[in-house]
């Protein structure tokens, strides 16, 4: 095992081998160097030889390690030349690291994660075999935990994560540092803004932190409350910005706060940082607008235990006074989701497909595309929408080298008459390269908005992500290319397994994938009733119930639970 920031191996004490299985054991008391291992995470690998360890050697035979050994220089840079290259869209890849510090950097970590192999069964399972170790009156403990990871090119492997504690009676309580004393500072002002703004029960507060528009939920809302002449009853304000491209001006937080103090009633949508240390107050309805109707991906608490699980004690889900979902069969997941009772959870529907179905709406949106795209008449369109790998936005990639092969996607294209449209998420800056001459079928539309884009496809193709939830409604086919399913599920988690939920035939090689496609062997599957309500769904007054039940008080049949 290695672990980086020492630059320390730990060899695992070989018992038996039968080919390429091997049984090896680790005493955890003394590691080998009589006293237990450094606590962070160990990473199980092969020791490089001297030879091994070079820019050469990996250009030949590992060229994984360049990328990863890139990536640890780029960690290392000053944060601010960090920070102007990423706002000059350059990337570990893309950044201008000399040969020769690659070179260093492959020696000074001469480890390979890639040379072990695992059993699929066996890596879906490894959290089971973590241990907790209670020593001194069980006054301290030391926890190992064998977990799942996945490196900067997507490639699955294990560590040991090693862990001490001392037990803490009061669980609450956090270490003080300069980031507590920030977030009482902000916890204050908002108490004498909450002051010097008393509320008057009329002003609604639409926020968003990590984007700067609304997403189609808000949006749908906030037109909806204008169409019905609320606007002239409550004062609209609207706060959009991404907080998550580096450290935010001190400003920009406060001009969030007065707004939040200000407010009766805010909307937000996905993940809001702020309200981890905010209270809104007694006074203010607090709603998530939660914009994925639903997928198979863990979010929220149903992460917990996992990389980017949230505070159980100081998180802003807590908070919310309500919580949208599609429809009554979603309010056991997303309970979990949010950490709230199921009677915070309104069934109105999602607010932005009120006008999707609408005849004219479709029509309109297909001429503009063909208009602009006239290719989209001439053949079928499969459209491809996966979700991101990585764990969150500054992270978000996805392994296009790894999962699709170009020139067999473009004899696909070519044998079926088909135009292949990449519509990537939003958090992956980096877009698929294809091949010129492959542009006449092939197409990436990432900044095209994928809901306009239903309205072209024939196919949608996902994976893991919740975009199929709208596309259901149009009655066509969805394929699921998952193939990384058994590592994604280990490593990210998942809440309901795609082999288990999926409405629509699942792929796990590129080869079957392209067989599907070819064959249009696409499976006719009844998608569970949480997965989609048709009748709430196409009522298109999702809107309207959100609407009255939160903002004029209304007793709506069906939204409220019980």
């Amino acid at each position: 095992m290695y672990r980086i920031k020492q630059e320390t191996f730990i060899d695992l004490r070989e018992q038996k081998r039968e080919g390429d299985l091997v049984w090896a054991q680790l005493n955890l008391a003394d590691a080998g160097h009589r006293e237990p291992p450094e606590a962070g995470e160990w990473i199980f690998c092969r020791r490089l030889s001297e030879e091994e360890a070079t820019l050469d050697w990996a250009v030949r035979e590992a060229p994984y390690l360049i990328r990863l050994a890139r990536r640890r220089l780029w960690k290392e840079l000053p944060k601010r030349r960090r920070r102007r290259a990423v706002e000059a869209e350059i990337t570990f890849d893309t950044y201008p690291f000399a040969d020769d510090e690659i070179d260093r950097e492959i020696a000074h970590h001469p480890y390979d994660a890639h040379a072990v192999a695992y059993d699929k069964q066996l890596f879906g399972d490894l959290q089971s075999l973590s241990r907790v170790f209670r020593y001194f009156g069980g006054r301290y403990g030391v926890a190992a935990s064998i977990l799942p990871r996945t490196d900067a090119t997507d490639f699955p492997f294990t560590v040991l994560a090693v862990d001490f504690f001392i037990k803490n009676y009061h669980p609450r309580i956090r270490r003080v540092s300069h980031v507590f004393f920030e977030k009482q500072c902000f916890i204050a002002f908002h108490k004498v803004m909450h002051l010097l703004f008393p509320k008057h029960g009329n002003r609604v507060l639409f926020l968003k932190t990590n984007g700067d528009e609304p997403t189609d939920n808000m949006a749908a809302i906030r037109d909806r409350m204008i169409e019905r002449g609320l606007d002239g009853q409550f004062k609209i304000a609207e706060r959009y910005r991404n907080t998550l491209g580096g450290r935010q001006n001190v400003f920009s937080w406060c001009r969030d706060i007065i707004q939040i103090a200000k407010s009766d009633y805010v909307f937000i949508d996905d993940y809001c940082p702020v309200f981890n240390f905010i209270d809104p107050g007694d006074k203010a309805i607090l709603t998530q607008v939660w914009h994925a109707g639903v997928g198979f991906k863990s979010v929220g608490y149903a992460r917990f235990g996992i990389t980017g699980s949230p505070d159980p004690y100081q998180s802003a889900h807590r908070r919310y006074n309500y919580a949208l979902i599609g429809n009554e069969h979603l309010r056991d997941i997303y309970s979990e989701v949010f950490g709230i009772e199921p009677e915070a959870l309104l069934a109105t529907g999602m607010p932005r497909l009120d006008h999707f179905l609408e005849a004219d709406r479709g029509e309109e949106i297909r001429a503009e595309l063909v208009e602009r795209f006239p290719w989209m008449e001439e053949g079928r369109v499969v459209v491809f929408a996966p979700t991101f790998r990585g764990t969150g936005q500054k992270t978000a990639f996805y392994p296009y080298d790894t999962y699709i092969d170009m020139d067999a996607l473009y004899q696909m294209c070519c044998d079926t008459n088909t135009y292949f449209v990449f519509e990537m998420h939003h958090f992956i800056d980096d877009r698929p390269q294809i091949p010129v001459k492959y542009q006449d079928r092939i197409f990436d539309l990432s900044d095209e908005n994928l809901s306009h884009l239903y309205f072209v496809a024939d196919v949608l193709v996902t994976d893991y992500s919740s975009c199929f939830y709208d596309y259901l409604l149009l009655e066509k086919p969805v394929v699921f290319y998952v193939p990384d399913k058994d590592v994604y599920q280990a490593t990210r988690g998942v809440q309901r397994t795609v082999d288990e939920m999926a409405p629509g035939v699942v792929c796990e090689t590129f080869a079957d994938f392209m067989q599907v496609l070819v064959n249009e062997a696409y499976a006719d599957v009844q998608p569970d009733p949480s997965m989609i309500d048709r009748c709430l769904e196409q009522s298109g007054l999702a809107s309207d119930r959100a609407i009255d039940t939160i903002l004029l008080g209304r007793d709506v049949p069906g939204v409220k639970m019980g």
